[in-house]
């Protein structure tokens, strides 16, 4: 999985550059909402781990690198509920048709692929395309904080924008041996 025009970062600028983007994104008005309420310091060593995965030298194989996104998407989007309420998604699955224009009702529902099984807690949040042009401006202006050279830069930014459609769910699964469930409905 591992592409090798992605540039050779060490740890210890994934480490800054994700300590200094992950503040960035927690404190910005426009997408915090999605992030659960979890210390940073949690939600942070996850992603980490997964940026280092994807950056590294030695191929890492398509299971574990959907097992360190599962850790990462369930550190930083699930949320824990003591107090579980009686209200769901399917109880409001009716006004799917009013925004989709779908008064018929037709047996096609949308689904999107889920690149983890964790991924599920992001897109249940329903984010869209302006939420993924955030995130790539905060990440713009983390590495331009960093001072990282110009070349890598651009790089880690082709790189992060490439991954917008299997993060929105429009693309395909890291990893699918058969025993999970790629597809998700946001309702119903």
């Amino acid at each position: 999985m591992n592409n090798k025009l992605l540039p050779k970062i060490d740890e210890n600028l994934v480490s800054k550059i994700v300590d200094i983007f992950y503040a960035s994104v927690l404190d910005d008005y426009r997408i915090n909402r999605y992030f659960y309420s979890r210390p940073i310091q949690e939600q942070a060593k996850p992603l980490k781990q997964l940026v280092n995965a994807l950056f590294s030298t030695e191929p890492v194989e398509p299971k574990r690198l959907s097992e360190l996104a599962d850790d990462y998407f369930a550190a930083a989007f699930a949320r824990g509920n003591a107090k579980p309420s009686l209200v769901n998604n399917r109880d409001f699955a009716f006004l799917e048709m009013f925004v989709t224009g779908d008064l018929v009702g037709s047996d096609e529902k949308p689904h999107l692929t889920l690149l983890c099984p964790g991924h599920s807690h992001f897109l249940r949040l329903q984010p869209i395309d302006d939420n993924y042009d955030v995130v790539l401006e905060l990440l713009q202006n983390s590495l331009n904080q960093l001072q990282v050279p110009q070349e890598t830069a651009d790089q880690i930014m082709a790189f992060a924008a490439s991954g917008r459609d299997g993060i929105l769910g429009r693309g395909q699964a890291i990893y699918d041996d058969g025993d999970i469930a790629t597809d998700f409905r946001t309702h119903g």
